[in-house]
Parts: C-alpha cells; structure tokens; sequence
C-alpha cells in the first residue's frame, strides 16, 4: 500500500512540475523586424514623350488631390482594357486627366519605344495623362524625413503586377488597391468615388 501510495505521489509530482523552466530559460522567441516601406512615399521618373526628359515627382503631381497609379505593360491586355475605360471617363468628364498616372512596371523586359508604340499619342490604347518610365533602380524617398529610403519603387508599391491600381493620396499614403484585371464598372465608379 506504501509503495503505491508513493507511486502515485510520485505520477502527481511529475505531472506538476511538467512544462516548468528555470529563471534562466527564456520562452521568447528572437524576432526579426524588417524595415518598412516608408508611410509618406514618393519617387521621380522621367515621363514617356517628354523631348525635354525632364522628371515628374508624384508628390508634386498629386499634392492637390488624390491620384490613381497605373502599373501597365506593353504586352499586358488588362492594361490596354483599363487604359482605354479610364480614357473614355477622361474624354466625358467623369474624372479629371490630373487623377491619373501611369507607371511602366517592366522596364528590365520592355522597351521605352515599345510602351510608347502600346500608349503613345498615335498608338492602340493612347494615354492624355503622364505615363512615367522608371528603371529598375529608381528609389523611393521618405517624406517624413526627406530621405532616400532602401526601396526600390517596386518593392516600396507592394511589387504590382499589371494591372495593378492604386490611388495615392495627396499627402504621399497609399490608401487603396486592386489587382483586378479587367476594368468592371463597379470597380470603375468605385475609383470615381474615391478620387472626388
């Protein structure tokens, strides 16, 4: 009776104490914290058919009012689809040519001249609006503190692919996004909503 009296003392101790560290464990695991693309955000890119090759800031072109970011693709269709919708809410007054830029995403596989063949003044699917030809190294800079961030811009935007949307607001924060292929006309009166 003893022995099974201090068996089963000995099976409750056990459990007791099961799971328990001394002070010098630690359950804590190490983290990493990646640094993060800057909030305030903007970059400067030199513009399709600008003879001057003068750059735009996106800070400076959306400093009054939210802008709608196109990443496009000379052989993208979706792109083609949404540049041709946003043009005809351009030409009938729905949303102002001021609200939207487009951004080359491809520049390590496209051609400057083959995106201009796609979106130039004479070409399938124009754009009224600026479309800027970044190259793979253009860097984003932090408007909190006017520094040049570690990003680059396609890793600071998320790494769209095309079509990617994404509205900026005037202050240099992203605030909406889709990945939507086509253009639907939900979607359409959506960003309408968004950019009054």
């Amino acid at each position: 009776m003893i022995t099974r009296t201090i068996f089963l003392t000995l099976i409750f101790l056990t459990s007791f104490l099961a799971g328990c560290i001394t002070e010098n464990q630690s359950m804590v695991e190490e983290e990493i914290i990646e640094p993060s693309a800057p909030e305030r955000m903007s970059f400067t890119s030199r513009v399709m058919g600008d003879e001057n090759n003068s750059d735009l800031d996106l800070h400076d072109y959306a400093s009054n009012n939210s802008v709608l970011l196109i990443w496009v693709a000379a052989n993208c269709k979706g792109c083609h689809d949404w540049t041709d919708v946003l043009a005809e809410e351009v030409n009938n007054g729905n949303i102002s040519n001021d609200s939207i830029l487009s951004i080359h995403r491809y520049p390590a596989f496209e051609s400057p001249s083959s995106v201009e063949n796609v979106y130039g003044k004479n070409s399938t699917n124009p754009v009224s609006w600026p479309l800027l030809l970044p190259s793979e190294d253009t860097q984003v800079y932090d408007l909190d503190t006017g520094l040049e961030s570690e990003y680059s811009i396609y890793d600071a935007f998320g790494n769209p692919s095309t079509p990617t949307l994404q509205i900026i607001d005037s202050t240099g924060k992203l605030t909406w996004s889709s990945k939507t292929y086509w253009a639907t006309e939900e979607l359409v009166d959506e960003i309408k909503v968004l950019l009054e």
